[in-house]
């Protein structure tokens, strides 16, 4: 089996402990994406990059007990605690996959959902393709990718205060692979229509998120952003201490009465096999 250059294993954990912050950010995402797909009773969907496994869930009250929901991910960590979500779950199935190469059968599921993942696969247009082998004739793709960095400040402030205090460097991480890799909405339509879908549609969701106060934003990100998190347990106290307090300072602006409430962006793009 191949596997991604980037193991999201050492996250699992922290992505667990913020699993409620995550979907509650994702919730109108998440609500346009099923809405988009039109899932059916009986129908058979896998799910890439499942993470925590809370969309598994969703998925399979939608298809129902004639449906089946394969949960996937590549990384162990990650495999592990969608074993854990999803234990005794009817009509879900865990499996450990790469979305380059499932070695699954051709035109075996309905519906395949890729949620927040497809931008951090090196190959993306390996892996569309391997979506639309995979889907059965007339087979819905629901998937979603982080909008442009200037749109996603829930993100960006602590990636921009580590580059400031040079823990990371080259800019923001649009290159193949990064968060922001698939932005360009008309650039990720040609991908998909590469990949031999049509009907396609492309929306851009609100998906602003909201913090009690600078300190839990920073933790927030930095639970979820592996690589950020890496580098910053690398880096030296003084350095560690200057980036929270500089991503302080740019998240600061976002006050309101309710708390910090940082922009968020993506991209939600439908098509059919």
């Amino acid at each position: 089996m191949t596997v991604s250059t980037l193991d999201w294993t050492d996250a699992a954990a922290s992505w667990d402990l913020c699993r409620g912050h995550v979907e509650r950010m994702k919730e109108p995402l998440t609500t346009a994406l099923l809405a988009g797909l039109k899932l059916h009773s009986g129908d058979r969907v896998l799910e890439l990059g499942a993470g925590t496994g809370e969309l598994a869930l969703r998925l399979a009250d939608r298809v129902g007990p004639k449906g089946s929901v394969i949960a996937s991910d590549v990384a162990p960590g990650m495999v592990e605690l969608l074993g854990r979500t999803l234990a005794g779950i009817p009509g879900i199935e865990v499996a450990r996959l790469d979305a380059r190469d499932t070695f699954l059968p051709d035109a075996s599921v309905d519906v395949v959902v890729f949620r927040m993942g497809l931008m951090l696969v090196h190959e993306p247009a390996i892996a569309l393709r391997e979506c639309h082998r995979v889907l059965a004739p007339m087979g819905r793709l629901g998937l979603a990718v982080w909008a442009g960095p200037e749109h996603n400040p829930w993100l960006t402030c602590v990636g921009m205060a580590a580059m400031m205090h040079g823990l990371v460097g080259g800019g923001p991480p649009t290159g193949p692979g990064g968060p922001f890799s698939l932005a360009d909405a008309a650039a990720l339509e040609r991908l998909v229509r590469d990949a031999g879908f049509g009907d396609i549609t492309m929306r851009e969701i609100e998906i602003p998120s909201t913090f009690a106060s600078t300190d839990e934003h920073f933790e927030t990100v930095m639970a979820l952003a592996a690589p950020l998190a890496s580098a910053l347990a690398a880096a030296p106290e003084f350095t560690r201490d200057a980036v929270r307090r500089t991503a302080a300072e740019l998240a600061g602006r976002y006050r309101t009465d309710s708390g910090f409430v940082l922009p968020g962006r993506a991209l939600l793009c439908t098509a059919q096999s």
